[in-house]
């Protein structure tokens, strides 16, 4: 106490270089926070040096960018196999390729046919509708590109390499959308280069949204809760400053905004209002008739250390986050704890300063339906401490149950409500179109892969795949030669031919055309072939599940090795980082907290007394997790570590005001009783301030956000209760025995 005071008289001495400071910095961060962008690109959730980022990487180094804009093309129930049908694709081809930014475009106006006779060839787009119809069914690349009904056509918009992609992908999206929109209304656009843009203009909508959202509840709740407008005016005017300074620092840094960082700001915003509301009401409730300064000393002086204690707690549930695997989960816990730390030096000085003022300060109720309720609490713990245990360890028990439901997936375009255009086009072109996100696979031999035993194991292999009910269609460099050899040899059935020579003749002569498109499937030793497989737009999991049941239906030559690259095999090692992140945050969350509750009150009895309260909200966040069918996602990931270190606040307030009740020589039911009165209002209006301000993010444009928001405030309102009656009723068993 007389530590705090010094602190608060400091304050004072030195308020007007204080409030000077608070303008500069406040001026300053206003500018970094205008450089803060959006990026939800698939590098940010692993580390540089992950071995999944690195092949991945190796992989666009010798196939190309393999981000493809799918353009759907539809026929409203007529076929497009016709001149006028072609002629709407060309043009929506041509459009797309008008786009700076777009490299090519494929389509089966543009695709390459293979024509000619015996011992000649040539290689062109086709002249016309009717040949394209004529190809239908035989020619594998063909199929790729267009229905089976003939009444959808796909037009592939190659974006270009770029190192800058992840920052202009979404101006060049809106460009292709709008040129292609001008010339096809009806077109539908998919692609996971869609799926990330949707997710940046959510997050950016989103997060502007929520925070309006925030404001506004948390305005009403502390209007109502307070019972005063100024009080309301400064918590805010405090909280704001807090995710202001929060923001301009996050950046100046450098750094953008994901749907995993778009929470921050609310997050600061939401809990920075515990400290105001605990700062004014006790000053408040100090004797009126003594001089101001001395109700501030004397008040914020009460809760100082237990308020600086929350904030280390809480930044250190945040920093546990550094442990993750994954950079974006490292970057929102070092952000978090860093503008909790600016949320208490804001709340500390401005309340302190205008604190004198007996107008900024909350009215005072010692009756009315909170207090009522706080007060039946404290009874219900004292009179009935076992009942309360038994029915909280079945609470806890029920929840593990639900923990174990918990499903470990995450799914990008399922972030997007089901009403969303990118998952209505999404949705449309499977159903009209079929199986269309490209799953690419590299098959490798160190001697090359243009050998009849390989390029018949992997025709095989497709033929196996094509009956896949997850597979639409699948393409490599043996169907191009199976096409060749087909054309040139007069055939009916298309075969791989037996030896070498003549494969290489036949590929010789289809390079020898400057229409040819080799390099699609073949790397430049021509010891990598790509083979393309069409399959549907699913989670992580499910990809992981694909990619291991199409791989085993290879039967390659020995010495050929089969392998998933590209983005998917990507998108499917996000859930071991996923499971590593919330292991690893959770331990050292609960490690580090724990001891510094033990640190703080000089017990390790309090220690371990605070943990089955706090162990509780996290049981049944988790728990509600399972039941509702609420999946472990890059969004909530991170749940585990942020619950905890949340809902340990109210504790260490309630633990310090009985730890003070107890010095005064009662016994410990009135302690208890007492400490409950006395702290169980603020604790309550903090926690239906907070659960208020986190619901708000209900309203957030991406779901698991939503869930996220939804999710901590039933992690604060049964962490309440669980602080207002398994830690009292915890004391008085162990007091009796």
């Amino acid at each position: 106490m007389n530590d705090a005071a010094t602190w608060i008289g400091r304050i004072f001495e030195f308020r007007k270089r204080l409030v000077i400071f608070l303008a500069v910095l406040t001026g300053l961060s206003v500018f970094g926070a205008l450089r803060v962008g959006v990026d939800n690109a698939v590098e940010i959730w692993f580390p540089s040096d992950d071995p999944s980022l690195t092949a991945y990487h190796g992989f666009l180094d010798t196939f190309g960018n393999d981000e493809v804009v799918v353009i759907g093309v539809h026929g409203e129930g007529e076929a497009l196999l016709n001149d006028a049908g072609l002629a709407r694709i060309k043009r929506v081809g041509e459009a797309a390729l008008s786009v700076p930014g777009v490299a090519g475009i494929r389509s089966v106006a543009v695709q390459p046919v293979v024509r000619g006779t015996e011992g000649t060839l040539h290689v062109a787009a086709a002249s016309d509708a009717s040949e394209i119809l004529a190809l239908q069914g035989s020619d594998p690349i063909v199929d790729s590109l267009i229905s089976d009904d003939g009444q959808t056509a796909l037009v592939l918009a190659e974006m270009a390499t770029m190192a800058d992609i992840d920052t202009r992908r979404d101006g060049i999206l809106a460009d292709l959308q709008h040129a292609v929109k001008a010339v096809d209304g009806g077109a539908t656009f998919a692609g996971i280069g869609v799926v990330y843009a949707a997710l940046n203009q959510a997050s950016t909508q989103g997060a502007a949204l929520v925070i309006a959202g925030s404001y506004l509840l948390i305005l009403v709740l502390l209007w109502v809760l307070l019972g005063r407008w100024k009080p309301m005016v400064l918590t805010l005017v405090v909280v704001s400053l807090g995710a202001v300074w929060l923001m301009g620092v996050y950046g100046a840094t450098g750094n953008d905004i994901n749907m995993v960082t778009m929470v921050m700001p609310t997050l600061v915003l939401v809990i920075g209002v515990s400290d105001c509301v605990h700062m004014l009401t006790h000053v408040a409730a100090q004797p009126v008739d003594q001089d101001p300064l001395d109700r501030v000393k004397a008040g914020v002086g009460a809760v100082f250390w237990p308020c600086l204690f929350n904030t280390v707690t809480t930044a250190m549930g945040f920093l546990a986050l550094a442990t993750a695997s994954m950079p974006v989960i490292r970057t929102l816990g070092i952000f978090c704890a860093l503008g909790l730390f600016a949320a208490f030096f804001a709340s500390l000085v401005l309340c302190c300063l205008v604190a004198v003022k007996p107008d900024f300060l909350p009215t005072i109720r010692t009756k009315g339906r909170l207090q009522f309720l706080v007060d039946k609490l404290a009874d219900l713990a004292v009179q009935k401490p076992v009942p309360v245990l038994l029915v909280s360890l079945f609470i806890a028990l029920f929840s593990a149950f639900g923990v174990t439901q918990i499903v470990v997936d995450t799914y990008s375009i399922d972030f997007l409500y089901p009403d969303h255009t990118a998952r209505v086009d999404s949705d449309r072109l499977e159903e009209d179109f079929g199986p269309y996100t490209p799953l690419e696979f590299v098959v490798s031999h160190p001697d090359g892969v243009k050998e009849p035993e390989i390029l018949k194991s992997v025709a095989a292999w497709q033929d196996a795949m094509a009956v896949d009910y997850q597979v639409g269609w699948t393409r490599s460099l043996a169907d191009v030669v199976q096409r060749l050899d087909q054309v040139l040899g007069q055939r009916m059935e298309a075969s791989i031919p037996s030896n070498s020579a003549s494969i290489e003749q036949l590929l010789f002569l289809y390079e020898a055309d400057s229409d040819s498109d080799l390099d699609r499937f073949l790397d430049g030793t021509e010891s990598q072939m790509r083979v393309t497989v069409g399959v549907r737009m699913t989670s992580a999991k499910d990809f992981g599940q694909t990619i291991e049941r199409l791989s085993s239906l290879a039967d390659l030559p020995p010495g050929t090795t089969l392998k998933a690259a590209g983005y998917i095999p990507l998108y499917v090692r996000i859930m071991d980082h996923i499971v590593q992140s919330q292991l690893s945050s959770f331990a050292w969350a609960f490690v580090v907290i724990f001891s510094l509750i033990g640190l703080l009150f000089k017990s390790l009895r309090m220690a371990i007394i605070a943990v089955p309260a706090n162990l509780l909200p996290v049981l049944v966040t988790l728990g509600v997790m399972g039941f509702c069918g609420i999946r472990l996602d890059v969004a909530t990931v991170t749940i585990a570590a942020i619950v905890l270190g949340l809902v340990v606040d109210d504790t260490t307030q309630f633990l310090y005001r009985y730890r003070m009740e107890q010095e005064t020589g009662v016994d410990v039911p009135t302690a208890v009783q007492a400490a409950v009165r006395s702290v169980g209002r603020p604790m309550m209006i903090t926690t239906i301030v907070l659960a208020g301000g986190f619901s708000v993010l209900a309203l957030a444009a991406i779901k698991s956000v939503a869930y996220f928001g939804v999710l901590l405030a039933v992690a604060l309102l049964s962490a309440l209760l669980a602080d207002l009656l398994v830690i009292p009723a915890m004391l008085i068993v162990l007091a009796r025995r």
